[in-house]
């Protein structure tokens, strides 16, 4: 990160720290501290079969802008395909969940506001030196610890998301 006079931030493209969590692989690119805790942004790379299962967010909104690959979005109701270019919304509070159903990697990034779920990642998360040739181990799908979700608004749905297609 660099922060020249005028108060410009400019993160380059390997700084922000990598961590896999709950499956997932993550790219803080920048966090509360330097946006004084109005938002966060996360790149996160989504590997075949891996995702998010249904939960809610009391404290930020959560916001998805699918950069390659495609993404199964789920609310309450019904199921979304999102591809590159499309953006998803969601609301602190709302039920949601999403998969990568298919057999490329997915690229998202991931916006909350206000900042801080990020706080969550890097204390659930391990933290990589190295991010080529990753692979995210069998099994490795769930959300945080039920006391980290408590202590970061985060509530777990009751049922498993949809089989795939």
């Amino acid at each position: 990160m660099k922060k020249d006079k005028g108060g410009i931030i400019v993160n380059y493209p390997n700084s922000g720290h990598y961590l896999a969590s709950a499956g997932n692989l993550y790219r803080i690119m920048i966090g509360g501290e330097q946006t004084e805790g109005q938002f966060s942004l996360i790149e996160s790379l989504i590997q075949p079969g891996q995702g998010g299962p249904f939960h809610t967010h009391a404290n930020e909104q959560e916001s998805f802008l699918v950069i390659s690959g495609t993404l199964t979005f789920f609310d309450a109701q019904r199921s979304y395909q999102a591809t590159p270019g499309t953006f998803i919304l969601c609301p602190a509070g709302i039920m949601r969940g999403f998969r990568n159903e298919t057999k490329e990697e997915v690229k998202v990034l991931i916006l909350y506001t206000p900042a801080g779920i990020e706080n969550m990642i890097k204390m659930e998360g391990k933290e990589l030196e190295q991010v080529e040739g990753y692979q995210v181990a069998n099994g490795d799908r769930q959300l945080s610890c039920p006391v980290l979700n408590q202590e970061f608004g985060i509530v777990e749905g009751k049922k498993p998301l949809p089989n795939p297609l």
